[in-house]
């Protein structure tokens, strides 16, 4: 149970949940680029936003993603 202490793991398990957040998003926006183009924008954005190699900080770029989120359930766009 020690695992459950170690920072480090937590940060590289962060990481590999952002990775594939971003490859999840950028495919959402493939899909969608045919049928509305605004969509696949904000999409694209989430995905910049999230990408584990961008240099926003991990505190800054969750309030991003979460008013990112709520913008999208406003727009009308996670149906």
């Amino acid at each position: 149970m020690r695992y459950l202490y170690d920072a480090k793991l937590w940060d590289k398990l962060e990481s590999i949940v952002e990775f594939l957040i971003m490859v999840a998003l950028a495919i959402t926006a493939l899909i969608k680029f045919n049928s509305n183009t605004l969509e696949a924008v904000f999409y694209v954005t989430l995905a910049a936003i999230i990408a584990p190699f961008c240099e926003i900080e991990k505190r800054t770029k969750r309030y991003l993603l979460l008013g990112g989120f709520f913008f999208g359930i406003f727009a009308g766009y996670f149906n």
